[in-house]
């Protein structure tokens, strides 16, 4: 951005023209006076000679062989137009309109100079008091003394004056120099007025200023001129001084994160490198695990089978048979948890994307889980669309999430109950895609647990005399595996009013880029991989 005139030059230049303006308002009246003074003094030097001629008879138009511009004109020729002189004619009107006028004067500009012309009237006392008959006719007039004292003529003095307009000129150019002085020198004393007393601390504020901007918090501007700009040089330097102290407690403690951030990347290495070795483990226990575990099931499947074809069989055996079947069958559904719990925390869940059909995937589930619904008193309905799309997904992994929405409805729904199951086609952020609900008639789940229940290890029930078992892992893996799939999960639910889980599948996959947070310093975590 362009720099403007600076604080100085802005305060010369306006209090200049303030200056200015003052003085040519002041000197309109001197300039205006002037000439109205000349004019004055000259009718008063053209009143004073025509009352010296009254007085002391001087002939006419001469006086000790001088000529003076003095002249009478009668009436008689005024009247008759013998005299061409529009001022006489003028004056001799005015003085008849208005006889208690005694003077007509006027002025006017010529090449010469300025001519004032005077004017007075000569009536019928003053004519006979004129004491040259040579040149005046004193003859009386019956008619007109009858009047009184009438206008018998007309005494007229027209001087030009070269001097009255030099003393003009002069005077109006000594007063434009003396107001151009007088500007000028208010200029230079304002100026250095301004200079001592504001530019000068002003500037050193300014100086200060631009070196802290620049970095230099030590300097300080100390001015001392006893004003309001040392109070604020003062504020200016207790503020300095508290930067300073704030920048050093800042620097303090940025000094203490840096070592609490170094301490928390190598505690956050150390927990990855943990946390890793433990979803190893639990990967690698899990898989030991069900070795045995398999094992275990398929001789309690054989000792079970035996025992039913036994008409001689302990109806005990029989039924510590059917106990160890369904331990081992709930043990291995949780090791399987959490082995699918380490292989997505690991990085190891790959999805098998194919175009799938979605009633062929719920098909398949109610057929799988109808035996469970079946022992205990539950139906399921299922209401597909007909015009639904096949979508891109793993279809394992999809059933494994809708899975586990079924298992959760027939472990809570009372017995007799019926579950329902709804596919229908909706928009996912501008998005085509399929809603898949689980709908049941349990107990629900409260509000303040809504938020949470698909994280690890969320029960609805977490204590120890809980009705039904559980890691509390198959929500958060249906989530997971939903993050994987590009899918969304969630639940709607009333208390005492059963619950609805659904999955939302987009009709087209889209992988998922994960972002790490301390790129640096944390190891990734691998994406997962995506066969076609």
């Amino acid at each position: 951005m362009p720099r403007g005139p600076s604080l100085a030059n802005k305060c010369q230049i306006l209090f200049g023209a303030a200056v200015l303006l003052i003085l040519a308002g002041a000197l309109v009246v001197p300039w205006m006076r002037l000439e109205w003074v000349v004019e004055e003094s000259q009718r008063e030097t053209s009143r004073q000679l025509a009352q010296t001629w009254l007085q002391n008879g001087f002939a006419l138009n001469r006086t000790e062989g001088i000529p003076i511009p003095i002249r009478v004109v009668p009436v008689e020729q005024i009247e008759d137009g013998s005299v061409a002189d529009i001022f006489v004619d003028q004056a001799y009107r005015q003085f008849l309109s208005d006889p208690s006028n005694d003077e007509y004067f006027t002025t006017h500009r010529t090449e010469e100079g300025i001519m004032y012309r005077y004017a007075r009237p000569l009536r019928e006392a003053q004519w006979r008091a004129i004491q040259d008959r040579r040149f005046v006719d004193f003859s009386p007039r019956s008619s007109e003394t009858a009047l009184g004292d009438p206008l018998r003529a007309v005494l007229v003095i027209e001087r030009t004056s070269p001097f009255a307009a030099r003393q003009i000129l002069s005077n109006r150019w000594y007063i434009i120099a003396g107001g151009v002085v007088a500007v000028g020198l208010a200029v230079v004393v304002f100026s250095l007025i301004l200079t001592k007393l504001i530019f000068s601390p002003v500037r050193r504020l300014r100086e200060s200023a631009e070196k802290v901007r620049r970095g230099d918090l030590t300097v300080r501007s100390s001015l001392r001129t006893g004003d309001e700009l040392e109070e604020l040089s003062r504020a200016f330097d207790q503020m300095l001084d508290e930067v300073n102290k704030v920048q050093q407690s800042l620097r303090a403690m940025n000094e203490s994160l840096d070592l609490k951030v170094v301490e928390l990347s190598e505690a956050n290495v150390g927990l990855f490198e943990s946390n890793r070795l433990k979803s190893e483990f639990l990967a690698n226990v899990s898989h030991e695990l069900r070795t045995p575990l398999n094992s275990i099931i398929g001789f309690a499947e054989l000792l079970a089978e035996i025992a039913r074809i036994d008409p001689n069989a302990d109806p005990k055996r029989v039924r510590y048979i059917s106990n160890i079947l369904t331990s081992a069958r709930m043990l291995l559904e949780m090791i399987n948890e959490l082995l699918d719990m380490a292989k997505i925390e690991a990085g190891r869940m790959s999805a098998a994307v194919v175009p799938s059909s979605i009633a062929d995937i719920l098909e398949g589930l109610q057929t799988i889980m109808r035996p469970q619904a079946m022992a205990k008193g539950l139906s399921f309905s299922a209401s597909v669309a007909a015009d639904l799309p096949s979508v891109e997904t793993d279809p394992g992994k999809l059933q494994q999430i809708l899975y586990n929405f079924l298992s959760n409805a027939i472990k809570f729904s009372p017995s007799g109950g019926v579950i329902r199951i709804v596919a229908e086609a909706i928009s996912m952020d501008s998005r085509e895609a399929v809603r898949i609900s689980v709908v049941d008639q349990g107990p629900g789940v409260p509000f303040d647990l809504q938020d949470t229940i698909f994280e690890k290890f969320r029960q609805v029930d977490a204590s120890h005399t809980k009705s039904h078992g559980g890691t509390g892992l198959g929500l958060a893996i249906c989530r997971e595996l939903a993050t994987i799939l590009g899918c969304t999960v969630g639940i709607i639910s009333e208390p005492d009013r059963g619950s609805t889980f659904f999955v939302e599948v987009p009709l087209y996959f889209r992988v998922r880029e994960r972002k790490p947070l301390l790129p640096t310093q944390v190891k990734p975590q691998l994406a997962p991989q995506v066969e076609r």
